[in-house]
This record gives C-alpha cells, structure tokens and sequence, in this order.
C-alpha cells in the first residue's frame, strides 16, 4: 500500500514536469489570463491588505498582480522563512526583495514584520482541487502559518492542468478559500 508522503511526492513530480515544460508563450499567456481572473475576484481589488509571493519561474505567475498591488495602493507583505516557519515583512516595491531561502524572492533584513489579521493570503500550489485542497512543495509553511494565524482569507493560483480530482491530504494540510485559474475562479468554502 502507498503511503500519503509517497503519493505527494510522485504527484509533485507529475505536476512540475508539466509546468517546467511549458512553452514560454504560453505561459506568459496563461499568466495575463490568470491576473485578468483575479481582477474580478472583489475580496483582492478590494483589500487593502494581501500577503502575497514571488512565483518561480515555472509556477504560475504572480508579478503582475503584485505589481498592481504596488500601483493602488494596497498593503503588501512577503513571507520569509524563518527556521522551520515563515512570517510575513511589507514590501513596497520589487526593491524590497532578494533571493532567499529555496531561491525564492524575501523580504530584505530591513523590511517590517507585520500582522495584519484582515490581510488575504495569496497561497502557492503544485496542485489544487476545486473544493480547495492544496498540495503545496512540501516544506509545510503556509500550512503552519495558516495553524498559527488562522481566520485569513486565502487564494490559491494555478493553472487549469494543475486542478486535479482529488488530493491525498493530512490533518495539517490547509485548503484555500478561493482558487483562480486562466479559465476560471473558483469558490472553495
């Protein structure tokens, strides 16, 4: 019988062959498609609050969402890992930010930590299903950042490919409220 951890891992693997794969085109596509979707979710236009990321480059991509953050107004904070957690630190431009633990973009040492309890959680995926589940890198931040903070909002980000039937999952692993993709978004709770 195949263990829970054994079945993330070998559809982790899955997943990141697809998006690594992907025609740099279309990925630029995807993304513009993406943001324009997150745009009409009220809870991210609305807020003056989000705890956002840097997408990888083979994750689907957040830039442009972050950057109209940046030019409305809106509070934004980045995670920076911390030992075997994360805490969020406002960042008011692309400036604030350098590459940090797993190569990912953190807060710079000067940057604020804040908690900002109304703040709407932008939360990276391998793989989502359309109630919420989340299959994340592995590393458990977000889950226990989500433990330890919990009554945020959370948006996950994919792409289409990346929603799948169902996910093995743990009593640790957290789902997000909204998901939104390039064709759609998608209500969790």
């Amino acid at each position: 019988m195949e263990t829970l951890e054994k079945r993330k891992v070998d559809l982790r693997k899955q997943i990141k062959v697809l998006l690594k794969g992907m025609d740099p085109d279309d990925k630029s596509r995807l993304d513009h498609q993406v943001y324009q979707h997150a745009l009409r979710h009220q809870e991210l236009t609305n807020t003056k609050f989000v705890y956002g990321y840097m997408a990888l480059s083979w994750e689907t991509g957040t830039s442009e969402l972050i950057q109209y953050f940046f030019d409305h107004g809106v509070n934004v904070a980045f995670p920076r890992v911390e030992g075997s957690e994360m805490e969020f630190y406002r960042v008011e431009s692309m400036d604030d930010l350098e590459s940090g633990t797993y190569r990912i973009m953190e807060p710079k040492k000067y940057c604020e930590k804040v908690d900002w309890p109304d703040a709407v959680i932008m939360v990276p995926g391998i793989a989502f299903t359309r109630d919420g589940k989340r299959l994340g890198k592995g590393g458990g931040y977000y889950d226990k950042y989500l433990e330890k903070y919990p009554g945020h909002k959370t948006v996950g980000f994919a792409y289409n490919f990346q929603l799948v039937p169902e996910l093995p999952t743990d009593v640790h692993d957290h789902s997000v409220d909204v998901m939104i993709t390039e064709q759609d978004i998608f209500f969790c709770k």
